[in-house]
């Protein structure tokens, strides 16, 4: 990805995430602004489009679904707003989806701590003995007089 494409990125994701947070919308369902989070935004090589990744926090299921609702129902009200904040020679179309890696990352660390506690309370394994032994048996052998 070009660096100036990943700067018209980052810019567009600070821009969302301040008309968000000042609560510039008026749906009902995006009472909540302060607990809306711009994860990401990735926009086409042509500017002509953007998908922009929302966390909800605190939320799941219908809730985060509600927000999603209300944020591409408002679409062209933000990118209105959108318009006026950034200099672009168009403003991108907007579609907002759910942003799941921060759900996705804490599953995985849920594994791995799982996995984290199975291995203290069986204590060490016996893979690194068995691999000592292998080599305790090839060294005697080396070392052994030969007639």
């Amino acid at each position: 990805m070009s660096t100036r494409l990943s700067r018209v990125e980052e810019t567009l994701r600070r821009a969302l995430a301040e008309i968000i947070v000042r609560g510039d919308l008026r749906d009902p369902r995006l009472s909540n602004a302060a607990a809306i989070s711009i994860t990401a935004a990735k926009i086409s090589p042509d500017l002509g489009s953007a998908v922009v990744y929302v966390d909800v926090l605190g939320e799941q299921g219908s809730a985060v679904q509600r927000v999603i609702e209300g944020l591409n129902a408002g679409a062209s009200a933000i990118r209105a707003k959108l318009g006026g904040r950034i200099r672009l020679k168009r403003t991108p179309s907007l579609r907002f989806v759910v942003d799941r890696s921060i759900e996705h990352g804490r599953k995985i660390e849920a594994v791995l701590a799982q996995i984290h506690a199975e291995a203290a309370t069986n204590g060490p394994t016996n893979r690194g003995t068995a691999e000592l032994d292998d080599d305790d048996e090839h060294e005697a052998a080396s070392t052994e007089p030969t007639s």
